[in-house]
C-alpha cells in the first residue's frame, strides 16, 4: 500500500472516530437532562450545520472531479495499461496513478462530508427526541 492510500483509510477512520466521540460525548451531557444539556445539544447542531454548509461547495467541486474520472476511466482500458507497461510508458502509467489518487482523495473528502451530515442528522434527532420527551403532557379533556 502506498502512504497515500494509508492516508485515505486513516482520515476516514479518524473522522468516524471524531464524530462517534462527539455523540458520545453529548449523549452523556443529555444524561444529565436539564437546559444546559438542551443548549448544548443545539449549539453543537448549529456548529455541524455551520460545517456542513461550509463544505457544499467543495463537495460539489469532488463530485464533479469523480464524474470526470469515472468518464477518463472508461476510455483507458486493461489492454492500454497493459501496453504502457510492456512498452515502459511511465509517464502514462505516473499520469494515470496521479489521476486515480486525485479520485481517492475527491472520494474521502465527499465520504467524510457524508459522515458530518450523518452526524448533525443524529444530534438533530437527539434534540427532537428531547423535546418530545420534555414537553408537557397533555392535558385530558
Amino acid at each position: 500500500m502506498s502512504a497515500q492510500v494509508d492516508n485515505f483509510r486513516n482520515q476516514l477512520r479518524a473522522k468516524v472516530d471524531d464524530a462517534d466521540k462527539r455523540l458520545k460525548d453529548l449523549e452523556a451531557k443529555i444524561k444529565n437532562a436539564g437546559d444546559k444539556a438542551k443548549n448544548d445539544a443545539r449549539a453543537h447542531v448549529a456548529s455541524l450545520e455551520s460545517q456542513v454548509k461550509a463544505q457544499q461547495a467543495k463537495v460539489q467541486a469532488d463530485l464533479a472531479s469523480m464524474k470526470a474520472w469515472a468518464e477518463e476511466k472508461k476510455t483507458i482500458t486493461n489492454d492500454k495499461i497493459a501496453e504502457w507497461k510492456a512498452q515502459r510508458q511511465m509517464k502514462e502509467l505516473t499520469r494515470r496513478a496521479e489521476s486515480t489518487e486525485r479520485y481517492a482523495a475527491a472520494a474521502t473528502d465527499v465520504a467524510a462530508a457524508a459522515i458530518d451530515e450523518a452526524e448533525k442528522a443524529i444530534a438533530e434527532a437527539v434534540v427532537a427526541r428531547m423535546d418530545a420527551d420534555t414537553a408537557p403532557a397533555a392535558r385530558s379533556a
